[in-house]
């Protein structure tokens, strides 16, 4: 039987098939976060409020580094604004963590099965365990497509 070979050398323990799986599901996992997070979220809006903090945290260091108290009672008078946005900011960001957190539990579970070896190796590390590989793979390929689908912080 081909099927049952196949799908032994894709999900069995060894390397390269391993690897390769593993990777091959971090790209099809992170795409799909990323493209509902582009569809659940306003990146512009969350752009322009980053940018609000960002202005107004500079404002705030430079009057408690200066110690100007005028200065200082005029910036702390946004601050209530300022933590509204970032409640905001947050919000937007846990949309799409609450929409794949049961998801991504139970796929760990499964994998921690399968996977208790070592699913691949990086030539000066070492062998990588399927939680380390799944980071490395997530990690790059999440730059990506955040940038590709100008979301997140790798948008910027």
């Amino acid at each position: 039987m081909v099927v049952p070979l196949f799908l032994d050398w894709l999900l069995g323990p060894l390397a390269p098939a391993a690897t390769i799986f593993i990777m091959l599901l971090c790209i099809s996992l992170t795409f799909l976060t990323s493209l509902v997070n582009r569809l659940l979220t306003n990146p512009e809006q969350l752009r322009t409020w980053r940018r609000e903090v960002k202005e107004w945290t500079d404002e705030f260091r430079e009057a408690q580094k200066t110690k100007d108290k005028k200065k200082l009672a005029k910036v702390e008078k946004r601050k209530a604004y300022i933590m509204k946005l970032q409640q905001k900011m947050s919000w937007q960001s846990m949309k799409v963590s609450l929409f794949f957190f049961i998801p991504f539990l139970l796929m760990w579970q499964v994998l921690w099965g399968i996977y208790s070896e070592p699913v691949a190796f990086l030539p000066g590390f070492g062998p990588l365990s399927i939680v380390l590989w799944y980071l490395l793979c997530s990690l790059f390929f999440s730059t990506i497509f955040s940038r590709a689908f100008g979301v997140g912080i790798g948008a910027e």
